[in-house]
């Protein structure tokens, strides 16, 4: 799931998996709707991110290899 701010500038993401497939990798979670010429910054990390790759390859959400894992993500627009 995707949520973001009525201005654009904080997005938040949540990801579930269930179960994961052996020897299959998580693939990258394209987001929607944001400005393909910002830079988001994660909130948790510091990893800067361009918006134009958010929307064309995705977010990398790291998931635990477990089954049933999670993440919660805040990026926040940085400042032209």
């Amino acid at each position: 799931m995707q949520y973001l701010s009525l201005d654009g500038r904080e997005v938040a993401v949540i990801a579930l998996r269930r179960s994961r497939r052996y020897g299959h990798h998580d693939p990258a979670l394209p987001l929607r709707a944001l400005d393909p010429a910002a830079r988001y910054r994660d909130t948790d990390t510091g990893t800067v991110h361009h918006g134009a790759v958010l929307l064309s390859h995705g977010l990398p959400l790291g998931l635990a290899a477990d089954d049933y894992a999670s993440a919660l993500v805040h990026l926040v627009r940085e400042p032209a």
